[in-house]
């Protein structure tokens, strides 16, 4: 697992975030590390967990979470992708972020359903009953803003899989 210090910089510390807003020219968020302990409600029971985010946010929201795929890149060595989570219930957004799936860790039809970016993929993992655990990286939550949008708290994570954990 990857951990960063406060000082590490911001494109690496939202890898794979960084790597689509700078190959579309659009600047990344300013980030500021906040500590678990400091991080406010209701964002401290929303992020400062070991657990999956879509569960949180579906429990959070009383609603299934809706996934929209903004981007997409696809190598020989990683499928990224991101995306917004919208409330389905309400369509609110709910969180905006990006991921770097390691494919080879899925088989079929798993792996066809996550490239198919129809749902979010702790919900899909979760619904096969695969075995991982979601954990944050260090540091685990930021308050970010850019020059459109208005204050967002977040998360940086990693989803570790098979056989490191117990079955969820």
């Amino acid at each position: 697992m990857t951990r960063y210090a406060a000082e590490a910089p911001t494109a690496e510390m939202l890898y794979p975030l960084s790597l689509f807003r700078e190959r579309d020219g659009r600047p990344l968020p300013i980030v500021q590390v906040i500590e678990g302990v400091a991080m406010p409600p209701p964002y401290q029971a929303l992020l400062v967990h070991q657990g999956d985010m879509t569960s949180r946010l579906e429990a959070f929201h009383a609603s299934p979470m809706k996934l929209k795929v903004l981007n997409v890149e696809r190598t020989a060595d990683a499928y990224r992708r991101e995306v917004l989570l919208c409330a389905r219930d309400s369509g609110l957004p709910v969180e905006y972020g990006a991921i770097e799936i390691n494919l080879q860790a899925f088989e079929e039809p798993l792996r066809s359903e996550v490239v198919e970016g129809r749902l979010p993929l702790g919900g899909l993992l979760n619904r096969a009953q695969f075995k991982y655990r979601s954990e944050p990286r260090v540091p685990p939550n930021f308050a970010g803003s850019d020059a459109v949008s208005t204050v967002r708290i977040g998360r940086g994570g990693s989803i570790l899989w098979p056989f490191e954990c117990p079955a969820r």
